[in-house]
């Protein structure tokens, strides 16, 4: 009996505490130091069931290094296994069902496989490969289809930033109708997460909404914008066409960090142990709140495209049920092996509950790598060699540090995509 004790414990090793194991290396991206998360990172043993996890982290990683084509590399290979693990095993979940969910291979949220396919998107277009990254728009637009048929509510049918993305790309192209659809379905997805936590529609897309909308000679919606939005000016298609247009993207912090939250209670008669582990997000402290940029003496501040952190916390609690369900099954299983065990001999069911105990843990991994929270802002601007400048804005509106971007070229008719990754030494903190 002490020796299956044993077994069971080296099966759920290094699970449990998935997201303590990842603070040291979330120090150094805070540090600056990518060098060193990424040398962290290599030096962890990964068990096989966290393949994608260390494979999105590993792409996440070189992506804030600047590195976007080996970025690319690790979240094609991450894309390519998330596919492949998405049909579970019999033995998987048989596992989890007797064991914990943490010993099911991480096949990742709906959340992340989308943002598998924006971040891939986006270091296509920092590499200044457009066609590349309309292929991720195509793959995304899929990818929320089957997730649509899959899961249940608006959270996973329609991103908001993924839509928004690939109406840029569309823009991007000149395949202006395409692009006014993709505006459209942000608008609409914006306007369904609003049902399970509190997100704005940014201003930026109203002033899409009504520069595309007018282009592909869409009078009437056009005119439903002006009364819904109240703006009556905005540049046209063919100004922005002749200008070059800078797409900032702030990558804010880091995503909430997922823990467990337990209890344990006796049964009577026998007074058996049973313990129900439930995992939970925390946020962190906001650290930077905006963005503001200066360039060619427009001054502007980011606004929130895609709230990571408010959509991670909607999509466990839409699991809940499920997660409490399986919790209880498992519970019952062993409160019966214990019983069947302490009928013949009272140390064996002593053991057997003392290892169905240590063995009930929550899962709590998650991709952490993640930011908070992702924003933009659009400048169009008279075609040239420009010096951006960054300030990092607290929640009080304070500038709390300055990023310089020189010689930015801006070119008539295109987008030229920058983003800046930054993590507060205070959004480290865990909030009870």
């Amino acid at each position: 009996m002490p020796g299956l004790l044993l077994g069971l414990l080296l099966v759920v090793g290094g699970c449990a505490s998935y997201s303590n194991s990842f603070a040291p290396i979330a120090a150094e991206i805070a540090g600056q130091d990518l060098d060193g998360a990424l040398e962290l990172l290599g030096k962890r043993k990964v068990p096989e069931r966290n393949r994608l996890l260390s494979l999105m982290n590993r792409g996440m990683l070189l992506r804030m290094r600047g590195e976007f084509k080996a970025s690319n590399q690790e979240f094609l290979a991450a894309k390519r296994l998330a596919e492949a693990l998405n049909a579970l095993s019999l033995r998987e979940q048989t596992t989890a069902l007797t064991i914990n969910d943490a010993t099911r291979s991480y096949v990742g949220a709906p959340y992340e496989r989308v943002m598998l396919n924006l971040y891939m998107a986006l270091n296509y277009l920092e590499l200044g490969e457009l066609d590349q990254a309309r292929v991720e728009a195509l793959q995304v637009d899929l990818l929320l289809g089957e997730l649509g048929d899959d899961e249940v509510g608006p959270l996973f049918d329609n991103d908001p930033l993924a839509r928004y993305l690939s109406a840029l790309i569309f823009e991007a192209g000149g395949e202006l109708s395409d692009a006014m659809i993709a505006y459209r379905s942000a608008y609409q997805a914006y306007l369904e997460h609003q049902e399970r936590y509190p997100v704005a529609v940014p201003h930026q897309l109203e002033v899409d909404l009504l520069r595309a909308s007018e282009a592909v000679g869409l009078t009437e919606e056009n005119q439903q914008y002006v009364s819904e939005f109240g703006i009556d000016v905005w540049q046209t298609a063919e100004q922005l066409r002749q200008q070059g247009e800078l797409v900032f993207l702030f990558h804010r912090g880091l995503a909430p960090v997922k823990v467990e939250q337990s209890l344990t209670v006796p049964v009577p008669p026998r007074g058996q142990l049973v313990r129900v582990a439930l995992p939970e997000y925390l946020r962190r402290p906001a650290g930077y709140s905006v963005a503001r940029l200066r360039i060619g003496g427009q001054v502007l501040e980011t606004e929130i495209f895609e709230d990571i952190e408010n959509l991670a916390i909607a999509e466990l609690e839409r699991n809940r049920p499920a997660i409490l369900a399986r919790a209880v099954a498992r519970n019952i299983l062993k409160y019966r092996v214990t019983k069947e065990a302490g009928k013949k001999d009272d140390l064996a069911g002593l053991l057997v509950n003392l290892t169905g105990l240590l063995t009930e843990r929550a899962d709590t991994r998650s991709w952490m790598s993640l930011p908070a929270d992702i924003q933009l802002a659009r400048i169009a601007l008279v075609p040239g060699v420009y010096d951006l400048e960054v300030e990092l804005l607290d929640p009080s509106g304070a500038r709390v540090k300055t990023r310089s971007f020189p010689a930015v070229r801006l070119e008539a008719g295109r987008k030229t995509f920058i983003s800046c990754h930054e993590v507060a030494k205070e959004s480290l903190v865990r909030k009870h």
